[in-house]
């Protein structure tokens, strides 16, 4: 289904496994801190992630690995178009160590992604939210051919 990409100079792109699970929940909470200032209850978090590795059903998360270490990642969820009788992929949970920032590992995620779109007949399309004031995150998605829709995103929170 998917094409998974084997640049060493870019590193590995494969699905997580359990054994990421760690690594993935770092990420996860270093994200929502660096983006919007929130600290995510740990136990709540390692169980969700957990939740998705062990059930594709859900989504799916994707790891960059170079030298046998995980250094990004990207997962992805689906929702139901009746509009275009098809599934897209919801982007998210999107996280490039530091060290490895600007080297193409994002890049190399998403297209990854892309490919698993293209090929399956079943996916309209792929989609992302993003934080109103990331400018650098909204011209990495334009450069990839992204481009910014109509909706404003609501949200209840329980």
């Amino acid at each position: 289904m998917s094409n998974i990409n084997n640049d060493n100079n870019l590193g590995n792109i494969r699905k997580a496994r359990i054994e990421d699970l760690e690594t993935i929940v770092k990420f996860n909470y270093n994200l929502a801190k660096e983006t919007e200032d929130k600290e995510l209850n740990l136990e709540i978090l390692s169980n969700g992630v957990r939740a998705m590795i062990e059930d594709s059903s859900k989504g799916q998360y994707y790891a960059c690995e170079v030298n046998d270490r995980v250094v990004g990642q990207i997962m992805f969820t689906y929702e139901w178009s009746d509009w275009r009788n098809g599934m897209f992929l919801w982007v998210q949970s999107v996280y490039v160590d530091s060290e490895y920032r600007k080297k193409g590992i994002y890049k190399k995620l998403y297209h990854n992604v892309k490919n698993i779109c293209d090929n399956n007949d079943g996916i309209a399309g792929i989609r992302l939210y993003v934080e109103k004031e990331n400018i650098n995150a909204k011209a990495t998605y334009e450069s990839l051919g992204m481009s910014e829709c109509n909706y404003n995103m609501y949200e209840y929170e329980k």
